[in-house]
C-alpha cells in the first residue's frame, strides 16, 4: 500500500538544500508481500526523476506516515542506499506495514473513494555528487499524496473476508 507512498516518502527525502531541485515522484504500483501477525506487508514503488544535472543518494529514511489525516502508521526507517542518476528516473522500493487493527475502519471511512490520502514526515540522509560525496543528514520530509484503495483492499481480501 504504500507507506512510501507513503514514504513514498521515505524517498521524497532527496532534497538538499541550497540549489538542488527535489526529485519528483510517481507511485508506480505495489506489491503484497505477505499478511502476518503484524498486518498487511507490502512494497511501493516510485518513480523518481532526479532533475538535477548530478547523481543524488538515499542513505537513510526514517518517516511516520498518516492515512486520511487521521489512521497513523508504524514510524518507518531504512536504509535503502539507492543513487539517482542526474537526469534520469529510477525505481526505488519503500516497505509498508498496515496493522490489522487500521485495515477494516480504514476501508470503510474511504468506501465511496478510489483513493487514500496520506501524509508523510520525517527525515532522510542524502548524498549528492558520487565523486564529491556532498552529504545532508537529517533533511526534513513532508509529502503528500494519495494511494488507490484498491490496493488495499486487495491486500486485505488475501487474508480477510470481507
Amino acid at each position: 500500500m504504500h507507506r512510501r507512498g507513503f514514504l513514498i516518502g521515505g524517498v521524497s527525502v532527496l532534497v538538499l538544500p541550497s540549489c538542488v531541485s527535489k526529485p519528483k515522484m510517481q507511485l508506480h504500483h505495489a506489491e503484497v508481500q505477505n499478511a502476518g501477525p503484524m498486518g498487511i506487508g507490502m512494497n511501493v514503488f516510485l518513480r523518481v526523476n532526479n532533475e538535477n544535472s548530478f547523481d543524488v543518494q538515499v542513505r537513510n529514511v526514517r518517516v511516520q506516515t498518516t492515512l486520511q489525516g487521521r489512521w497513523t502508521l508504524p514510524g518507518v526507517a531504512y536504509s535503502p542506499n539507492q543513487w539517482l542518476p542526474a537526469d534520469g528516473t529510477t525505481i526505488v522500493q519503500a516497505p509498508v506495514i498496515i496493522p490489522w487493527t487500521m485495515v477494516g475502519p480504514l476501508l470503510a471511512e474511504t468506501a465511496m473513494s478510489s483513493s487514500i490520502a496520506y501524509r508523510v514526515r520525517g527525515e532522510a540522509d542524502v548524498t549528492a555528487i558520487r565523486s564529491m560525496g556532498i552529504r545532508s543528514d537529517n533533511y526534513p520530509v513532508d509529502e503528500t499524496g494519495s494511494i488507490p484503495r484498491a490496493a488495499v483492499l486487495q491486500a486485505a481480501r488475501t487474508t480477510m473476508p470481507f
